[in-house]
């Protein structure tokens, strides 16, 4: 067994070619060294990523999309979703009270429009009464406009006749107190911004350089105001909180409303501090996950990180589960303990894992000059740290699971747009791994970048990574030709 350190430093990622220039060997010296040298490894890797979520689920399972869009999408393919208990208890119900049915839709990715579709046209020939559509945009790219267009204009023309837009916001303004009470302030009254023409909507939103999900709430239609006996359904495709909400919910004062005949429902589980929820399906769970790889080789991981990011990655890294096991064990800390790298290595020192992962993150830099500084005070660290594992003869790891796409502000208060999407950089410094000795193995992805760790921590873990070590005679190639001896 031999020990391994995987530094990530989220939210950095190979520049493309529209992003401002932050990367460089002057600012980040100790990076730069192991990227040059002929005896360490650097490569890239695609990576799509824009947040923790999605990546850790790629670097723990190995797939792309959440396993719920495979359990809905069979579910519409087979017609099975008709005769769902709660999906008819809804529909009853709407029928019943006469009232109007609110979709509030966590818009995921692509998917998400296109299986809700099925669900408003089966609801739109069963139900009397209108079916309005919230959208929360969760998207992190400027990119992704083209398709939320796209999107929006299906759900206009090819939902049912009865199918509604009515409010659309960003999912960061559904998690800020401040932006839940002007949701809750319009979902009560229809008082606040209203945008008839969504394509002018959608470029005014992309010309201003505001991400999807940071996009302020308005109002698409009229009509939609919250009545008694009114049935929400949150269709959402992950774990999300709407705790928040609902406490908003009670607390407005706009209308006297009578809130316990308000009903919730929900596509997959979701978290409510004030009630549990009905849902209609339960998470798919990963039989294949980082959780299981690091048991078949008797190994233990610590993940280092802020205490409220570690329950998520937890999820992913245990196979979509919330369960706790002795394999990967979790250390909460504070930003002063990552810029300190005497604290980790007296960290790594004093708790033998064979794994340890440091959850670096640059994505909350707002200006230019953070940015760098960011990144400069974790050149530090990788500086003691490679002496530390060189020392010790340690495997470090350097990645990113995920990008940016974003403006910050320069000293001069320009927007430079700083973009660390598309690929990802691996640096790999380790005695043992070479270019002589191994060849990069293309394409690679996060799930390969996880496999190799473990590979490199137990060689009997043998699941195919990024590297593959040469045969004897490309080996013979590369080896360096003989000084002759002076005569």
């Amino acid at each position: 067994m031999k020990k391994n350190i995987l530094l990530l430093i989220n939210g950095f990622g190979i520049e493309k070619a529209d992003s401002y220039n932050v990367y460089s060997s002057a600012l980040m010296p100790n990076l730069d060294s192991i990227r040059v040298s002929k005896d360490k490894v650097f490569i890239s890797i695609p990576n799509k990523y824009l947040d923790y979520k999605e990546a850790y689920r790629n670097f723990s399972i190995g797939i792309e999309d959440s396993l719920t869009y495979n359990l809905v999408e069979s579910n519409i393919y087979n017609n099975e979703f008709k005769e769902n208990q709660l999906f008819r208890y809804v529909v009853n119900e709407v029928n019943k009270n006469k009232t109007k049915l609110h979709f509030i839709v966590y818009w995921d990715s692509n998917k998400t429009v296109d299986n809700l579709i099925y669900y408003l046209r089966e609801m739109d020939k069963q139900v009397k009464t209108n079916i309005y559509v919230h959208i929360i945009l969760c998207q992190k790219s400027l990119n992704d406009y083209k398709e939320i267009e796209r999107g929006l204009n299906a759900l206009s023309y090819e939902a049912g006749t009865k199918v509604k837009i009515g409010i659309v916001t960003g999912e960061s303004n559904f998690t800020d107190p401040i932006q839940v009470k002007e949701i809750v302030k319009t979902f009560i009254t229809e008082f606040g911004e209203k945008w008839k023409d969504l394509p002018k909507k959608i470029n005014v939103s992309k010309e201003t350089n505001i991400v999807p999900r940071n996009v302020r709430t308005f109002a698409v239609n009229i009509g939609f105001k919250l009545e008694e006996n009114d049935q929400l359904f949150f269709y959402n495709f992950s774990n999300v909180d709407i705790s928040t909400f609902k406490k908003e919910m009670e607390a407005e004062k706009f209308r006297p409303i009578k809130f316990d005949t308000i009903r919730y429902y929900s596509l997959f589980p979701i978290k409510c501090d004030q009630l549990q929820v009905p849902f209609m399906y339960n998470y798919a769970i990963a039989s294949n996950c980082f959780m299981n790889s690091i048991k078949s080789i008797n190994a233990k991981a610590l993940v280092l990180d802020k205490k409220e990011n570690c329950s998520y990655i937890n999820y992913f890294l245990t196979g979509l589960r919330n369960t706790i096991d002795d394999s990967i064990k979790y250390s909460p800390i504070e930003n002063s303990f990552f810029d300190n790298p005497e604290s980790i290595i007296e960290t790594i020192k004093k708790y033998d894992y064979d794994l340890y992962i440091l959850n670096y993150d640059i994505s909350y830099c707002n200006k230019l000059e953070e940015l760098k500084n960011s990144l400069s005070k974790i050149d530090g660290v990788i500086g003691k740290l490679n002496k530390y594992c060189t020392d010790n003869k340690y495997g470090l790891f350097i990645s990113s699971l995920y990008g940016i796409e974003k403006y910050v502000y320069n000293e001069k208060l320009e927007k430079c747009k700083i973009n660390f999407s598309g690929r990802a950089p691996v640096f790999i410094s380790d005695s043992d791994i070479n270019l002589s000795k191994y060849s990069q193995v293309e394409p690679g992805s996060l799930y390969d970048l996880s496999n190799t760790i473990l590979w490199n921590i137990n060689k009997e873990y043998n699941t195919p990574g990024l590297l593959k070590k040469k045969s004897a005679l490309l080996s013979f190639l590369y080896k360096k030709p003989k000084e002759e001896s002076k005569k």
